[in-house]
Order: structure tokens, then C-alpha cells, then sequence
């Protein structure tokens, strides 16, 4: 058997504790024990652990086993206590089975002492499994009674003592009142006083579905009149409860208010009604929307079909009046470059008339120099002097600016152009032009490039011939979304009203920068000195015909030698200003 059984041994020999202890070994049992002979002892014993079993000697000096007994008891505990010993008598043997012995061995008759104790724990452990399941019996019904008294439906317990007899109300919830509406009383008289309240459209209904209850098996939604007359909904159904032989002796049965489901349900189905009649005039909407939808859907096709012929007419349209812009651009690019070219032609036939009748008129001069000379008459002096100015209107007459007019941008850099450009006004025109670029881009296109070229060129060979600059200071930079040129210059400032005769220089160079999409404002700056500056936008540029991208023909002189031969021309450093004066009006200076 091997059981551990947890001995404590009120015993003050210790030959007799091992007589006992030997004779449960032999049992079967293994022993775990503990010998005390003092009441302390006895109680810290008590306390420390749990025991199984407890043996003690009837007699022991200062402590006895009544003594013992005494004291176990008051500890409340349901373990075996068996009184083992030697002086017993029987008329000691039934006092101590009074006071709570379980059983007692006679130390001569030790082998009763193991069927005893098995004996002993076979009961304890009866009563112990006996109280667990009482306690959780109450506990169950605690739970239960816990649960019915806390819901919404009303709970039923029916129950009968016999087969065939009439069904008793075992147990009915609180709930019942809240339900019915009245007191429980009557239905521990007669456990079906609940038929009473049907509704009479409902009672004969109910009423044969009754006798199925005994099976369990009803389950009936109805109306009840409560006292007030306040009509309410009931589920009510059943469940059998059986016994051990499969026969139902008891019903559970479980009513709830199901009122609201069925006010929401009427409710639902009234709306569905509705949704069926509503459904019923969509369908007939629906078919005169079809009817319509077919009809503008001709319509629509037909608006189309006019659409799409007035959107091609218009494409031709547009594709006519962009080739009318192009070509207006074309002519307009063409009428700049015939005027800049003729404008050239016209003061280069100028200067190689004018220079061939000034030479003449030089040679008379000289003629008549020499005869007076000759003669010796004091005329002779003013007459030299007339020669000598002659001679020097010719020179004049023969200046280089109409080669640097002559110059044309061959490069793809336009900032590198503009560089070479100032390189060469100080060669030819023997000025200091500088130029500086920062933060500057490529222009869009080829040809925004040379015009603006053209730009830098012709203000520089107005402010040279016209404003009489020596200083011309020039930039290339990038502003927000916009290239901007600008050209300052210290010759005579424009005259504010913007309207001096011959105004032909800055007509072309506001159609120039027109052409390119720029803009071009002409700043006066104080009593000498002008600012030219041009943006061009660079989200926005019209298109330009490549032909705006050939330069012009160099122009000759009357001699047939080149105008744009390089003359020998320092350079100088400079900055441009960091403020403008005060604006005027544009004017012209070709």
C-alpha cells in the first residue's frame, strides 16, 4: 500500500511509540511522526502542520489522553483520534469514545491498532468529501438563487413526488412580478395560475400546447393581461429535468418579456410595408427616369456630334491664327532685322558720302592754303587751321563704333557673348565696359539668347554715340524666375519726357525685348548717367523662328576692309551700383 500517513504520538515511552509505529509499518503505512508528552508540546504540534492520525496513551504522567482529547477538541479538527493503552478498562474505553475518541486499542491486541486506523480514515475522508459536496451544494444553490434573483426573466422550478402526479411550484424568481405584474402566492397554490392572465386571442392556443410541458417541450410566444390591463409579450419555455432513470421529475422553465422585440418587430414590418409601397412608386419614378435618360441621352449624343464638329472647326481655327502668330512674329523678327541692317546701310552710305565730299573740300582747302602760302598773304594761317578741322570732322566721321555695331554673337554661352561683347566695346570703342554674371542660367532658347544679345549691343553703341559714355557697367543674373540684363552708363541722362525726336534706337530695342517676352524699363539716375534693365520671365516664352538666331551680316567700310577688326584696349575692374536714383521717362538716343 505505501501510503504516507502523518502520525503525532502522545506517548511518554519510547519502546511503546515503536511498538506502535512498527505495527503501522507492517500495515503498509510509511510513517511520518512526531512523539510529544507535554500539553504544550501537544498544542505547538497541533499548530505546525497537519496531521492524518492521532494516536495517544490513555496514561501519561502530567498529560493524559483525555487531557489530549480535551485539547484536540477544542481545535476543531475531523481527524481520527484513537486511544492506545495498557490500564484501560472498559468502563474508561466508553468515556473516552464519549469525549470524542474515535476508537481505542488495547496494547496487548496491537493488531487491531491497523484496521482501526484504516477504518478511521476511511469515515474521515467520508466526512471530508461529504462537507465538500454540501458546501458546494450550497454554494450551487447560493449561485443559483444569486443568478434568478438578478435577471430580467422570470425563473420556474415545478417538481412532483410521483409519476403521474400533479406538477407543484417548486421556486419562482422575483422576476415573476415585474412581469405579470402581481404577486407569486397564487402560484404556490396552483402552479399554472399564470394560464389565467392569457390573452383571450391567445389562451386557447396556449392552452393546447400545455399537456406537452410534462415532455418538456413547450415553448410558446403569447400576450398577457396584467391587473393594470397593460398588454405584454411572453416567451415561455421549459426544460425537463430528469432523474437516474431517465424519467422527468422535475420542469425548469424560463419566461421572458419580449415586449419591446415585438413592438420593434411590428415596427419593422410596418416599415417594411412602407418600403414595399415606397418600392413600388420608385419603380414606376424609375421607369419614367429611364424614359428621360433615353431621351437625354439622344439629345446628349446629338450635342456631341455638334461638339465635336465645333471643336474641329475650332482646331482648324486656332491652328490658322497660330500660323498667322508665327508668321506675324516672322515678319516682325524679319522688319527688326531689315531696319537694324538698313539703319547700318543708311550710316555707312552716310559716312562714305560724307567722307568723300569732306576729303574734296579738304583738297580745296589745301589748294588754296598753297596759293596763299604762295603769295605769302597772312591768310594762309587761318586757312591751315580751317584744314587742320576738316581733316579732324573726317577722322571723326570714320570711328569705330560702327564696327562694334557690326558684331554678332557666334557662341552658346550668352553670359561668355555678353563677356566678349564688353571685351571688345574696349577695343573698339576705347571705353572701360565691364561685365559680371552670378547665379545666371542659359536663356530658354537660342533665339531669346541673341536678341537679348542685341539688346546689350545697341545700348551700348547708343550710350557711346549719343550719351557720350565712358563708363558702362553690365550684368547677367538671375532673379527669382526671371533673367535679368542690366546696363548702366555715365553719359547723359534721357530726357524725361520720353519723346526726343528720332526715337528709332529704342523703338526697336522695346520690340526686341517684346519679341522674347521681356520687359524694359529705362531709369534715369540722377543728372548724368542711365539704367537699362530687361527681364525675361522664364515660366513664359513665346515661340521665335530660328531665323532670329542668324546674326546679321558684318558691314564693311567704303574701303571693303572689315569694320570689326579688334583695336588694343585695356581693362578695369568694377561694381555694380547697389541702388537706383530717381525714374524718368524713356527716351531714345540711335
Amino acid at each position: 500500500m505505501n501510503q504516507m500517513l502523518r502520525v503525532m504520538l502522545v506517548e511518554d515511552s519510547e519502546s511503546d511509540a515503536e511498538l506502535i509505529l512498527r505495527q503501522l509499518r507492517r500495515g503498509g503505512y510509511q510513517v511520518q511522526y512526531e512523539r510529544v508528552d507535554t500539553a504544550r508540546a501537544f498544542q505547538a504540534g497541533l499548530q505546525r502542520q497537519q496531521w492524518d492520525l492521532i494516536i495517544s496513551d490513555y496514561i501519561v504522567p502530567g498529560f493524559g489522553g483525555m487531557d489530549a482529547l480535551a485539547l484536540f477538541r477544542t481545535q476543531g479538527l475531523d481527524i481520527p483520534f484513537i486511544v492506545v493503552s495498557g490500564q484501560i478498562g472498559e468502563h474508561r474505553a466508553v468515556e473516552a469514545m464519549k469525549a470524542g475518541a474515535n476508537d481505542y486499542v488495547m496494547k496487548d491486541k496491537l493488531a487491531r491498532l491497523v484496521p482501526a486506523v484504516a477504518r478511521e480514515l476511511r469515515e474521515a475522508e467520508v466526512r471530508q468529501a461529504r462537507r465538500r459536496t454540501d458546501l458546494a451544494l450550497r454554494e450551487s444553490e447560493e449561485r443559483f438563487r444569486q443568478l434568478a434573483d438578478n435577471i430580467d426573466a422570470a425563473f420556474f422550478m415545478f417538481g412532483r413526488s410521483a409519476p403521474g402526479e400533479s406538477y407543484q411550484m417548486l421556486y419562482v424568481s422575483p422576476a415573476y412580478e415585474k412581469i405579470w405584474g402581481g404577486p407569486v402566492d397564487g402560484l404556490r397554490k396552483d402552479a399554472f395560475a399564470w394560464t389565467k392572465t392569457l390573452h383571450p386571442e391567445d389562451r386557447d392556443r396556449v392552452l393546447a400546447a400545455l399537456p406537452a410541458l410534462d415532455q418538456g417541450q413547450f415553448n410558446q410566444e403569447f400576450r398577457i393581461l396584467r391587473p393594470d390591463q397593460d398588454i405584454r409579450w411572453v416567451h415561455y419555455r421549459v426544460f425537463p429535468v430528469f432523474d437516474e432513470h431517465g424519467v422527468v421529475y422535475r420542469i425548469a422553465a424560463v419566461a421572458d418579456d419580449i415586449t419591446e422585440r415585438k413592438q420593434t418587430e411590428e415596427h419593422l414590418a410596418a416599415n417594411a410595408r412602407q418600403l414595399d409601397h415606397m418600392v413600388e412608386e420608385l419603380r414606376a419614378i424609375d421607369e419614367q427616369l429611364r424614359a428621360t435618360d433615353r431621351q437625354m441621352l439622344k439629345s446628349r449624343t446629338e450635342i456631341e456630334e455638334r461638339v465635336r464638329e465645333r471643336t474641329a472647326n475650332l482646331t482648324h481655327a486656332n491652328a490658322e491664327l497660330q500660323r498667322e502668330i508665327q508668321e506675324r512674329v516672322r515678319r516682325e523678327c524679319e522688319l527688326l532685322e531689315i531696319a537694324e541692317t538698313e539703319r547700318h546701310r543708311v550710316g555707312l552710305d552716310l559716312h562714305n558720302d560724307l567722307s568723300q565730299r569732306l576729303m574734296g573740300v579738304s583738297y580745296m582747302v589745301k589748294a588754296l592754303e598753297r596759293r596763299l602760302a604762295n603769295k605769302h598773304l597772312p591768310d594762309a594761317a587761318e586757312t591751315r587751321q580751317i584744314h587742320s578741322a576738316i581733316t579732324e570732322v573726317i577722322n571723326h566721321n570714320d570711328l569705330p563704333h560702327r564696327a562694334f555695331e557690326a558684331c554678332e554673337w557666334q557662341g552658346d554661352d550668352l553670359a561668355e557673348g555678353l563677356n566678349d561683347l564688353a571685351a571688345k566695346a574696349r577695343q573698339l570703342l576705347l571705353i572701360s565696359c565691364q561685365f559680371a554674371s552670378k547665379h545666371a542660367q542659359p536663356p530658354p532658347s537660342r533665339a531669346a539668347a541673341a536678341q537679348l544679345y542685341k539688346i546689350a549691343r545697341e545700348c551700348i553703341s547708343n550710350s557711346f554715340v549719343h550719351g557720350k559714355a565712358t563708363l558702362i557697367l553690365m550684368s547677367f543674373t538671375r532673379i527669382k524666375d526671371s533673367l535679368v540684363l542690366m546696363i548702366k552708363t555715365n553719359g547723359v541722362r534721357f530726357p524725361e519726357d520720353g519723346k526726343s525726336a528720332g526715337a528709332v534706337g529704342l523703338r526697336i530695342l522695346r520690340s526686341r525685348a517684346a519679341l522674347i517676352g521681356a520687359s524694359l524699363e529705362i531709369l534715369a539716375e540722377g543728372a548724368h548717367g542711365t539704367l537699362l534693365t530687361c527681364t525675361l520671365p522664364l515660366d513664359l516664352q513665346p515661340g521665335l523662328p530660328d531665323s532670329l538666331e542668324n546674326p546679321v551680316p558684318s558691314l564693311s567700310s567704303s574701303n571693303g576692309a572689315s569694320l570689326t577688326e579688334p583695336l588694343p584696349c585695356g581693362t578695369d575692374a568694377w561694381k555694380m551700383p547697389a541702388d537706383r536714383s530717381e525714374k524718368v521717362g524713356a527716351s531714345s538716343r540711335d
